[in-house]
């Protein structure tokens, strides 16, 4: 994403069809999908960022210090996008297969963002919680 995104959220992005937001948090991994980084790539970021139209996304997922460093698109439905398209931080864009899902607290606020896409012989992932504060 080359153009600045117009909506900062320094807390968490209330549910509805946002066009476009950045949110502020990190990339985070339970232990139990720790133990695969040897087949996956596990993201690292601080800050994920939305940019959507009607039927199409683009979930950025970026490090404040080095830039993009995985960037998903797709078809959205919902809250969830049939991935088609990755590009990583070296800007190698690869055609993929995969999913995102957005995941929502009950009050509406983002709780996490989660992809996961294959990339030939290797998967890579992201998993996004925002900042509460």
């Amino acid at each position: 994403m080359a153009a600045a995104l117009p909506l900062v959220f320094p807390a968490p992005l209330i549910a509805q069809a946002v066009p476009k937001a950045l949110i502020s948090g990190r990339c985070q991994y339970s232990d139990r999908v720790a133990q695969y980084r040897h087949e996956t790539t596990l993201i690292l970021c601080d800050t994920a960022s939305i940019d959507r139209e009607s039927t199409t996304a683009t979930l950025d997922f970026s490090q404040r210090s080095w830039g993009s460093t995985a960037r998903f698109s797709g078809v959205m439905a919902d809250d969830q996008m049939t991935v088609s398209h990755l590009t990583l931080r070296n800007g190698s864009a690869l055609a993929e297969s995969g999913t995102c899902q957005l995941f929502y607290h009950d009050n509406g606020h983002i709780s996490a963002i989660s992809c996961l896409a294959k990339a030939g012989s290797r998967s890579v992932a992201a998993n996004f919680v925002p900042s509460h504060l």
